[in-house]
């Protein structure tokens, strides 16, 4: 079966519109720039049990590690304690709750729901999608089964056999 080209639909300018996307918290991970800067990536998908557009879509956010950083922020790795602690408050994890170090803390954070308000900045001439608030969810899960996508590039991993002939 073919196409037809149909470009009537294509979104000249990529960036999701200002307002809030309920989501789930689908990867954190901890990346440092070209420059040495250290930062915890958050990718949170948009939820599509929830009636909104760009279901399925990434919006990114980064906590970066302070330059000098409190007794507090030591706690978890050196970015900021009330930051993680938004974090862990907006996505309903227990109050009191003891980890015994920041990857516990991110683990129990994966799939759990919020709400992101985004907004826009301007960086180098260029619009971009910003993360203003991480609220906690108005449509909280409740059992609802979330599809993950397999994989960050949309393809399955293959497991690896040790008879391939190649």
């Amino acid at each position: 079966m073919g196409f037809k080209n149909n470009y009537s639909d294509v979104n000249e300018n990529s960036i999701k519109p200002i307002g809030d996307y309920e989501c789930v918290i689908h990867k954190v991970e901890e990346r440092t720039t070209r420059n040495g800067k250290v930062g915890l990536n958050i990718q949170f998908l948009i939820r599509s049990d929830v009636n909104q557009k760009y279901q399925k879509g990434y919006i990114f956010h980064t906590l970066w590690k302070r330059k000098e950083p409190t007794d507090l922020d030591k706690q978890v790795n050196g970015y900021g304690f009330n930051q993680v602690m938004q974090l862990g408050k907006a996505s309903g994890l227990p109050e009191g709750k003891d980890y015994d170090n920041l990857t516990q803390f991110i683990n129990d954070l994966i799939n759990k729901p919020v709400r992101i308000t985004l907004n826009h900045r301007e960086y180098n001439g260029n619009t971009q999608e910003e993360v203003k608030y991480i609220n906690k969810t108005k449509f909280p899960l409740n059992g609802a089964n979330i599809q993950q996508p397999k994989s960050n590039d949309g393809f399955e991993e293959m497991p690896v056999e040790d008879d391939l002939p190649f």
